[in-house]
């Protein structure tokens, strides 16, 4: 559970984030800081349902972005204090589609952690704009973590 709870926190990631490919996809606005906020549920040993505050800056040029900071808090009794994001910076590329690929996403528990990528996120221009994460599973230590939740976005970003 807390393992999922890292997990979800770098989906929160959870991005939020955004997922990258070589496509000539961009972000915009570029140059600018955001923030992603909601709910994911993060699975592993157990299952929690966190609060995810994600906190970043897009590059100069809009080709990246990269998540400085972030905080899980309750939902489940865990998040923020057994359960939390770890090992920021992570790096959100955006993809067609719109989708977005977030590395270096890492959670950790006092029972495990969970760190990988996440590729091939969908994206929904906004307003609101939003990361959805659809049951995304990354490696983990005793297990795998799956991250389910959705992402908002303040400023509104567009991925084109």
């Amino acid at each position: 559970m807390l393992k999922s709870a890292s997990v979800l926190a770098a989906a929160t990631l959870a991005a939020a984030a955004f997922a990258g490919s070589a496509s000539a996809a961009t972000i915009a606005p570029a140059g600018g800081s955001f923030t992603l906020t909601g709910n994911l549920t993060l699975s592993q040993s157990t299952t929690v349902t966190c609060a995810v505050t994600l906190t970043g800056t897009v590059n100069a040029a809009g080709t990246s972005a990269s998540i400085t900071g972030g905080s899980f808090a309750p939902g489940s009794w865990q998040c923020g204090w057994l359960v939390v994001p770890s090992a920021f910076p992570w790096t959100v590329t955006p993809g067609t589609g719109p989708t977005i690929t977030v590395a270096g996403i890492t959670a950790s528990s006092i029972l495990g952690s969970c760190s990988g990528t996440i590729t091939a996120a969908p994206w929904t221009n906004g307003p609101p704009s939003k990361v959805t994460f659809s049951s995304v599973s990354i490696p983990g230590s005793p297990s795998a973590c799956t991250i389910t939740g959705t992402l908002t976005s303040s400023p509104t970003l567009t991925i084109s």
